[in-house]
């Protein structure tokens, strides 16, 4: 086999590698999962049960100057992140920090 079809040959099983390579997912960061939120007229927090990193508790409160964010600590999966709210609450969730 000559050098100039063995480049080429080579050349070839290493696009197709690549091909391959892009079209498989790759290890994606699984943030939190399996929340859920709670929330009172002046408490709100959020448990994250399965899952990988931390989470946190995210509220949108409506003060008179308008909606505003308050969040909570920023902890691992299976702890509850809980913060006071001393406005009426418009919203709660959670995120991944």
């Amino acid at each position: 086999m000559s050098l100039r079809r063995r480049v080429a040959t080579l050349s070839s099983i290493a696009a197709l590698g690549l091909g391959i390579a892009a079209l498989t997912p790759g290890t994606a960061l699984a943030g939190p999962s399996g929340c859920s939120t709670h929330h009172t007229s002046n408490w709100a927090s959020s448990l994250c049960t399965s899952g990988t990193g931390k989470h946190m508790v995210v509220v949108h409160a409506q003060h008179h100057t308008g909606t505003i964010l308050i969040t909570g600590p920023c902890v691992p999966i299976g702890q509850t992140s809980g913060t006071s709210v001393n406005w009426p609450i418009k919203y709660v969730g959670s995120a991944g920090c």
